[in-house]
């Protein structure tokens, strides 16, 4: 029997993030990290070693080892496998056991498989998960395919679709409108212009029924529900990912909708001195304070800073008022953010908005070299003129200017807030300080707000 005074059962960036932190919060404690694996991969960059970074796989590892090392931290490659809340043990598939004083879950995500779809374990038809092992494999198979089918038009499949088709492959999309959830119909519009150009070819708003094989048994095609056929060697299935549960479930923690763990403020789980972090985790959107199945690294490691900052005491200076689902991508070479709540998911849910949209240049004057459109839309409280929403396109700098306004938007505050904001400005980097795009785009949801008028 072991003992560890804070034990994290779980490798990714949220295991990670809280390992550190509670070493500096703590470093009288011992901590000790069960990993499932020897290995890990930055998941955001698991599309771009089929493209970008092509030529190696281990371009994209993780030094998890040299990580607990530097941190001071306990790293073993153990598979948790019962949690006894009673006597603070939790038991692994080797056999070993280890008591805990705080317990942190921070056991990811899976894929999701789409079971209904026939034929789905077909040789040539691969998932996306974070394994570094299977990653290997699926790397070196489709190097020796041609013809391409991704099925789901999230964050993954999109950026896996773009990166294969980069690397020279013929690839079809399958799914419904392009980042839906996340951006307005004229954005996701544009993002499928980019895709059509690349020569991407789209099969919007169809579901997949069958994955159609050869005599050998390998991957031919796929029948869409409606009978048409497409030709392909290969199938990446980008259909999402569930929480990994199952150890949490088993031990009888308190499950909420979508198989997560229940959490609340602080993330703390229903047992004592239990927290869990990450994908496996309840979200909640920040707006609409409803459940939502939200899974990034960026809320993820938030929620494990704010874990640990709880761990022994309640430390009111800050809790998790939820996720505010922001993302970042990059199709063809424009840039893509959001933050917040789209306009289409606010109508649906019967907020009373008001929102506008700036394009400028990202650059002064216009006629620099390599100056690219920039485009922002905030979405507002028509009430309060409170930001809810945001959503940028453009050059690279946009990456920030989203984090901008995701902590806009997290700090509650307002476009007349955003009138007086002062930025720093150059030829070279950013727009004219008199059209600065957020500003700018305040200042039409503040003047819309004092007249009583509508969309801009």
């Amino acid at each position: 029997m072991h003992f560890s005074e804070i034990l994290i059962i779980g490798g990714g960036p949220a295991a990670m993030v809280a390992a550190g932190t509670a070493r500096q919060y703590y470093p009288e404690k011992s901590v000790t990290v069960l990993k499932k694996t020897k290995d890990s991969l930055v998941p955001c960059g698991i599309p771009y070693l089929f493209g970008t970074m092509l030529d190696s796989v281990e371009d994209d590892m993780i030094p998890c080892g040299d990580m607990a090392k530097k941190m001071g931290t306990t790293l073993l490659h153990e598979e948790a496998t019962a949690i006894d809340f009673d006597t603070k043990t939790v038991t692994c598939a080797s056999g070993e056991s280890y008591r805990y004083d705080k317990l942190i879950i921070a056991t990811g995500s899976v894929p999701k498989i789409p079971t209904q779809i026939a034929n789905i374990g077909a040789k040539g038809v691969f998932h996306v998960p974070k394994d570094p092992d299977y990653i290997r494999k699926m790397h070196a198979a489709l190097q020796t395919k041609e013809r391409i089918v991704v099925i789901g038009t999230g964050f993954i499949g999109v950026e896996v679709a773009n990166e294969l088709r980069d690397a020279g492959k013929e690839v079809a999309i399958v799914g419904s409108r392009i980042l839906k959830h996340s951006f307005d119909p004229e954005v996701s519009g544009y993002m499928e212009e980019i895709i059509e150009k690349k020569g991407i070819k789209r099969y919007m708003n169809r579901r997949t029924a069958e994955i159609l094989v050869n005599e050998n048994g390998e991957t031919a095609g796929v029948r869409f529900e409606d009978g048409e056929k497409v030709a392909c060697d290969a199938v990446v299935l980008a259909t999402g990912y569930r929480p990994n549960t199952e150890l949490a479930k088993k031990s009888g923690l308190s499950m909420r909708q979508g198989d997560t763990i229940y959490v609340d403020e602080y993330m703390r789980t229903t047992r004592p001195d239990v927290f869990a972090i990450g994908d496996c985790a309840e979200k909640r959107h920040f707006i609409t304070k409803r459940t939502i199945p939200i899974m990034l690294a960026s809320t993820a490691t938030a929620e494990a800073r704010l874990a640990v900052a709880n761990l022994y005491s309640i430390n009111l200076v800050k809790s998790f008022s939820g996720t505010i689902a922001i993302f970042s991508t990059v199709v063809g070479d424009t840039c893509f953010g959001s933050a917040g709540i789209t306009e289409e998911d606010a109508r649906k849910q019967k907020i009373d908005i008001v929102s506008t949209v700036v394009k400028v240049a990202d650059k002064h004057p216009a006629k620099l070299p390599n100056t690219h459109e920039q485009a922002v839309k905030l979405i507002a409280s028509r009430a309060t003129a409170q930001i809810i929403g945001a959503q940028v396109v453009g050059g690279t700098d946009i990456g920030e200017m989203i984090n901008i306004l995701g902590v806009i938007i997290e700090n509650r505050m307002t476009a007349f807030d955003l009138l007086g904001l002062q930025v720093a400005t150059h030829p070279l980097l950013t727009s004219a300080p008199t059209t600065y795009p957020i500003v700018m785009a305040a200042q039409n949801i503040a003047a819309m707000h004092i007249s009583g008028g509508s969309n801009a």
